[in-house]
């Protein structure tokens, strides 16, 4: 692997918590924080999209 590839992978490890806790504390952001942080989230499929009975769709607790 590509000293790229993996830095890539360690910053998502890394970030996607943190996005998550963000998420969490989302109403503590102002409007143009908020919305920035709706881009990342959709950006990084962390959030549900589309059909809501696809393939695509994610999951809040991956153990159900």
């Amino acid at each position: 692997m590509t000293s790229t590839r993996i830095s890539e992978q360690t910053y998502r490890g890394w970030s996607t918590p943190i996005l998550l806790e963000l998420k969490e504390r989302e109403h503590q952001l102002d409007p143009s924080a908020r919305q920035a942080l709706q881009n990342v989230l959709v950006e990084r499929r962390l959030v549900n999209t589309g059909n809501p009975a696809g393939s695509d769709r994610r999951k809040a607790d991956p153990a159900k």
